[in-house]
């Protein structure tokens, strides 16, 4: 009887440790999703405030609306 006690402990153990390793699975994939969305929202925002002002009048952006963007951190949307 105490082994069978022992064994659905273990198997309760290991349970809860694998429900930790998803969830930190799944924090490290948000994790990683998160520094992707910067580095590609920073190289926009790189591009954009190199575009000149007859680039700007296509799109219907002034300098100033670039000034704006391209200064914000690229962990601001």
């Amino acid at each position: 009887m105490r082994e069978r006690i022992d064994t659905i402990g273990r198997l309760s153990a290991l349970a809860r440790m694998t429900d930790i390793a998803g969830l930190l699975w799944c924090d490290a994939k948000a994790l990683f999703a998160h520094v992707l969305a910067w580095q590609v929202r920073a190289r926009e925002r790189k591009h954009l405030a190199a575009l000149d002002d007859r680039m700007l009048r296509d799109v219907g952006l002034s300098r100033a609306d670039t000034l704006r963007e391209s200064s914000k951190p690229f962990w601001i949307s």
